[in-house]
C-alpha cells in the first residue's frame, strides 16, 4: 500500500507544471493560485517544449491580465527577468498581444525595455511593426521577428504603447530610435514595412531618423507597405524640413527607395506572399514590385 501511496503522490508532482500550464491557458486565476500556493517552486515553470516560455510569457502571450498580474505580484520576477530560448522576455511577447500587460510589464520591469532578443529586435521594434490583438485562449506562438508569418495584427493603435514604452525606457529616446536589429533594422524599418502609419509618426515625432540605413542599404521609406503609405511617410518627412535631430529629415529625390540587392527599380512591399533568402534586406514577408519611383 506504502509503494502505491507513493506512486501516486509522485505521479501527481509531476503532473504539476502541466496542470499549472493548462490552468494558464483556460485563464483560471483561481486554480493557477492554487497550484501555485501548493506548489511555489514551479512559480516560473519553463515549458522546453513552448521555446522555453515561463508562466509569465504564456500569460502575456495569451494576454490574460490578471493571471499576469498575479504571477508578477507572486515574485515571478524577483530573481531575474525571465527569458525564454530565443531571448525573448514576457514584455517582447506582450507587446505583440496585449497593451494593458505590455503596460504593466513596462512599468514594473523598465529596464528590459530595450533587451533585445536573437535576432537583435526589443519591444520597441515589436510594439512599432505590429499592433496587440485582444485576449484570446489561442496558444500559438506568437511571430517571432524579424520573419513574422502572419500580417492580422493590425487593427487597434499602436502610437499609445509606443509612446509608453519610450517614455517609460531607462535609456534615452535617441538610444531607443537608433538601435537595430541583427539586419540593420530600425523601429521606423518595422513601422514602415507593416503599414502601421501612427507608429511611423510618433516614431519620427521622437526623433527617428528617416534616412537610417540597414545591412541592405535601404531606409525605411523602402520598406512602405503600399503606394498611399509611402506617400504619407513622404509627406510627413517633407513636412518636417531638412533640420532638427533626423526625425522629419527630408529624402533626396529617388534616394534608396528604388534601390534594393539585386538591381535598380525594386521596391520591397509587404504581401502574404513569403519571399525566401535573407539578402533582400526585407521585414518579414514581401514581393518585388517593379520600379515605381515616387
Amino acid at each position: 500500500m506504502r509503494n502505491n501511496d507513493s506512486e501516486v503522490s509522485l505521479s501527481t508532482n509531476v503532473d504539476v507544471p502541466l496542470r499549472l500550464r493548462r490552468a494558464i491557458r483556460l485563464n483560471d486565476l483561481v486554480l493557477v493560485k492554487r497550484i501555485i500556493k501548493n506548489n511555489p517552486d514551479k512559480l516560473q515553470n519553463p515549458d522546453l517544449g513552448d521555446n522555453g516560455n515561463t508562466s509569465l510569457h504564456l500569460a502575456a502571450k495569451l494576454g490574460f491580465l490578471e493571471i499576469a498580474q498575479f504571477l508578477v505580484n507572486a515574485g515571478h520576477e524577483d530573481d531575474a527577468i525571465s527569458r525564454n530560448v530565443t531571448w525573448d522576455t514576457p514584455l517582447h511577447l506582450a507587446v505583440e498581444s496585449s497593451v494593458p500587460i505590455a503596460t504593466l510589464l513596462a512599468t514594473k520591469f523598465p529596464q528590459c525595455i530595450p533587451w533585445k532578443n536573437k535576432q537583435g529586435a526589443d519591444a520597441i521594434m515589436l510594439s512599432a511593426r505590429t499592433s496587440p490583438s485582444p485576449p484570446t485562449t489561442s496558444t500559438t506562438s506568437p511571430t517571432s521577428p524579424p520573419y513574422p508569418q502572419s500580417l492580422t495584427l493590425q487593427h487597434q493603435p499602436t502610437q499609445p504603447l509606443l509612446s509608453t514604452l519610450l517614455h517609460l525606457s531607462p535609456l534615452p529616446t535617441a538610444n531607443l530610435l537608433a538601435a537595430a536589429d541583427l539586419d540593420g533594422n530600425t523601429a521606423l524599418h518595422y513601422a514602415s514595412a507593416y503599414g502601421q502609419l501612427k507608429a511611423i509618426r510618433a516614431l519620427l515625432a521622437a526623433g527617428a531618423n528617416s534616412g537610417a540605413k540597414n545591412k541592405y542599404s535601404w531606409t525605411p521609406v523602402a520598406y512602405s507597405s503600399t503606394v498611399q503609405a509611402e506617400v504619407y511617410f513622404k509627406g510627413l518627412v517633407g513636412a518636417g524640413g531638412d533640420g532638427g535631430g533626423g526625425g522629419f529629415r527630408r529624402e533626396g529625390e529617388g534616394g534608396t527607395s528604388n534601390r534594393g540587392v539585386g538591381g535598380a527599380g525594386l521596391r520591397i512591399v509587404r504581401t502574404g506572399e513569403a519571399v525566401g533568402g535573407a539578402g533582400e534586406g526585407r521585414i518579414g514577408e514581401g514581393r518585388l514590385r517593379a520600379g515605381s519611383a515616387d
